[in-house]
């Protein structure tokens, strides 16, 4: 295996968790385009909503809120859910969105700042070593 190709295990790891933020991120977007269009389905006097219910085993079925004023929502804490009106849950996701984003913010220097130490490293390898081999190998 070509060492020099290979990331360090922590700029995967900072940009595994930077993935999976934004993969969090696009949750919340979604969610909060969906509590709007929820909201303005409401102001139009339409309150009930029709939605696919995941059966299992790739089956859904039909099905209808009668009740659209409140939401359950997951609150970022394992296995915590929140339930609260749909305005109120609306802000809740605007600020977790906000939350995220900062976070997914804060780990782009120093994954920038790891990729720039690491793109040293190898070049300081390849200028001590050269490419006579064309592979440095680790040891494992």
């Amino acid at each position: 295996m070509n060492a020099l190709l290979e990331q360090p295990h922590e700029l995967r790891a900072l940009e595994q968790r930077r993935d999976a933020l934004r993969v969090l991120l696009a949750q919340l977007q979604d969610l909060a385009d969906r509590l709007h269009g929820l909201l303005e389905a409401r102001r139009q006097g339409n309150g009930r909503m029709q939605l696919p219910v995941d059966l299992g085993m790739g089956f859904c079925a039909e099905g209808v809120v009668e009740d659209t004023q409140r939401i359950i929502v997951a609150a970022g804490l394992e296995n915590l859910f929140l339930d609260m009106p749909v305005e109120q849950a609306q802000e809740f996701v605007k600020k977790r969105i906000a939350i995220v984003e900062k976070k997914v913010a804060g780990l782009d220097e120093p994954i920038a700042k790891l990729k720039e130490e690491h793109a040293k490293l190898v070049n300081t390898l390849r200028s001590a070593f050269g490419e006579q081999s064309g592979q440095i190998t680790t040891v494992a």
